[in-house]
């Protein structure tokens, strides 16, 4: 049997052909009724009009059901009219309520393949003619009807070890679960709907013997009721037409197949991967590969239930194609994403899947880390400035925390082992395991360190050195990340998620986790959500500390630094490029903030003056953003708060923008310096 790999266009309801079916049918019905029929009486005398008799349609029913007559009369005089309805023919049954119109009788059992036609005559009288018709009622046996039941899977390919590229000979095949799973009839339209279970099982009871059908399993996961809910779409984003949210749902469609007359049917669909051995590459079409998105996220979303079974999981959408490049352009509608990501202001996941370039459908911790981003934005928050970021780089603390957690997450739901491969057939790829690895850059401001102590305080696997002794399991680190992390009045760091989580634990394991932070070389001692007491300063390297630099709104002037030191690639998202103010507010009030660099910057022949400073700050109160100053001003940002309330505490973030430039002059310089103040408006 041969498969094919279809996009199906949502926006057009899947229920609409079964309705113009009925549509259709009840107007034949209304036709009918309106006809005159076949009818007999005297002609009309005296003026008298002879009444008109309709024993309705000819028809076939089912043994041992009752039957309704519907018969009906009309009269153009107006008068009143009696019915009687009579047998006139086949085996004799009693009809019931036989002077009105609408008559009825219990069909009695007939032998198999003997059907036996009932012949009734209604008599319509208007006291002076009498008119009639007849109605044909076929009684037959049922027709036969079978259960189609079976699984749907779909094939998926495992990596090689050490995440060395995609072991296509290992290839395994998983059930597809919890998929919308329709059965259509031979001219397409939908005639039934299911979901399949854990196992990839589903059951149409009750289809016709001896039809054609076909089986349809759409990319996606509904859950419409009870309190936990979800709604997942995996869908093509190469498209320019539909708006991102209408484009074409991927489903994986069959040829037709004879229900047959037995009473049971078996029938699998499984969606291969569209990959050849002999050419080591793909030649038809990958039909596996929404599937295997869809399950990587299944899982997930179950984990998560684990600690909450009420979890509401907002509406996702996630976009794969294979035309989703690594070509660096940010055009989604051609698909050069330029990596894999999550967009947080329409939900939804982009996903690599050019095949001469990079594809993440069999990458499922790459999925379940970008789907972590989608948990911290719905369930919790997230202060990470994003951009690029990479092993052993040394991050902007929010950054790092983000990332962290992101493949923490991946592996606590699928295994501690965290792949991203390259090109299929080929041998790129790299792993990060959540229990070994030595980076250069350990610390509250690395991603990895982030990644260990998140998982290895849930797992309850001791990967030796004495400091794994702990394994809380999710529970309480769901409840960190949903209630103090969304809440803290500092941003989202290692230090908010750290130390509201010790704050749940046991003195057991409150020991446990400081050996955890130890181990990562971050300081326990003291800790607090602004790292009031971290030690660990990055070696010393100038402008990490403090953290958090305090600043009172009240007029004085505070002389802080941007430092791009880590930054070679002008991110402007490492360490000591933005830096964090808290700030006390002694009054309520508007603020007149004043920003203005004191680094002199060489002057260049850039006629757009990228050899001068840009500073920018974004101040927040908590998870509140309150505003920015962002202006292109040279050397200079100044802007008027909103009212800002006595006795709260305010943070903010200031930068040097021209870190993140590209065009920026080459000899610009590393570090920045700015002098800053917030002052009572007069």
């Amino acid at each position: 049997m041969k498969y094919r790999m279809i996009v199906y266009p949502t926006n057009r309801p899947v229920s609409s052909p079964r309705a113009s079916v009925a549509l259709v049918s009840i107007a034949m019905l209304a036709l009918a009724a309106c006809s005159s029929g076949g009818n007999s009486g005297g002609g009309s005398g005296g003026g008298n009009t002879a009444p008109i008799a309709n024993a309705g349609n000819d028809r076939i029913v089912t043994e041992l059901t009752n039957v309704t007559l519907s018969g009906s009369g009309f009269d153009a005089d107006g008068d009143a009219l009696t019915y009687s309805w009579t047998q006139v023919g086949g085996t004799p049954v009693t009809i019931n309520n036989g002077t009105l119109a609408q008559a009825n009788f219990d069909a009695f059992d007939v032998p198999a393949g003997v059907p036996e036609t009932l012949t009734f005559q209604l008599a319509v009288s208007d006291g002076t003619v009498t008119a009639t018709d007849i109605v044909d009622i076929t009684v037959q046996e049922p027709a036969a009807m079978v259960t189609v039941s079976g699984t749907v899977s779909y094939e998926f390919v495992p990596t090689h070890p050490n995440c060395q590229g995609l072991n296509f000979n290992g290839m395994v095949v998983r059930p597809i679960r919890d998929a919308t799973v329709q059965m259509l009839d031979a001219g397409g339209a939908v005639i039934g709907t299911t979901v399949s279970d854990d196992t990839g099982a589903y059951v149409f009871a009750d289809v016709d013997a001896n039809t054609m059908v076909s089986l349809r399993v759409r990319a996606e996961l509904k859950k419409t009721t009870g309190p936990s809910r979800w709604d997942v779409d995996i869908r093509d984003n190469v498209d320019t037409t539909p708006a991102l949210g209408s484009r074409p749902l991927y489903v994986l469609d069959e040829a037709s197949f004879d229900t047959g007359s037995a009473s049971a049917l078996t029938h699998d669909l499984t969606a291969p991967t569209g990959w050849d051995a002999n050419s080591n590459s793909y030649t038809s079409a990958r039909s596996a590969a929404p599937f295997a998105i869809l399950d990587a996220i299944y899982t997930v979303i179950k984990f998560v239930e684990s600690a909450d079974p009420d979890a509401f999981f907002a509406p996702l959408d996630v976009f794969w194609s294979i035309d989703n490049t690594a070509t660096v352009s940010g055009d989604i509608d051609l698909g050069e994403l330029g990596t894999s990501f999550y967009r947080p202001d329409i939900d939804s996941l982009f996903l690599l899947g050019d095949a001469t370039d990079d594809t993440e459908e069999f990458d499922d911790h790459v999925i379940v880390h970008e789907w972590g981003h989608y948990f911290e934005d719905n369930f919790s928050r997230s202060d990470s400035i994003g951009g690029a970021h990479g092993v052993g780089d040394r991050l902007d603390a929010r950054l790092a925390f983000g990332e962290g957690w992101a493949t923490a997450l991946s592996g606590m739901a699928l295994g501690d082992l965290y792949c991203d491969t390259g090109v299929p057939g080929t041998t790129e790829g790299f792993g990060i395991g959540t229990e070994s690895g030595s980076w250069d850059a350990r610390g509250w401001y690395d991603e990895i360190s982030v990644l260990r102590f998140i998982y290895d305080m849930w797992d309850d696997n001791d990967d030796g050195g004495g400091a794994d002794t702990v394994s809380i399991g999710f529970t309480p680190i769901y409840n960190v990340m949903i209630g103090s992390q969304k809440t803290t009045e500092a941003f989202t760091t290692i230090f908010s998620f750290a130390t509201a989580l010790r704050g749940l634990l046991n003195a057991a394991d409150q020991m446990g986790l400081d050996a955890q932070l130890a181990r990562e070389d971050m300081t326990a001692a003291g800790l607090d959500i602004w790292g009031s007491n971290e030690m660990n300063l990055a070696d010393g390297a100038p402008d990490v500390d403090p953290i958090y630099t305090d600043i009172t709104a009240d007029g004085t002037v505070l002389n802080i630094c941007s430092n791009s030191q880590f930054d070679s690639d002008r991110d402007g998202n490492k360490l000591s490029e933005d830096r964090y103010l808290r700030i006390s507010v002694p009054v309520t009030d508007r603020y007149d903030v004043v920003m203005i660099t004191t680094t002199a910057t060489p002057v260049t022949d850039d006629p757009d003056d990228r050899d001068q400073s840009d500073p920018d700050i974004y101040l927040y109160r908590g998870a509140q953003f309150i505003v920015a100053g962002t202006s292109p001003d040279e050397n200079t940002e100044t802007f008027r708060t909103p009212t800002l309330q006595a006795g709260q505490t305010y943070i903010a973030a200031i930068e040097e923008w021209r870190f993140d430039d590209d065009e920026a002059s080459p000899t610009y310089p590393e570090r920045i310096c700015f002098d800053i103040s917030f002052s009572p408006t007069p």
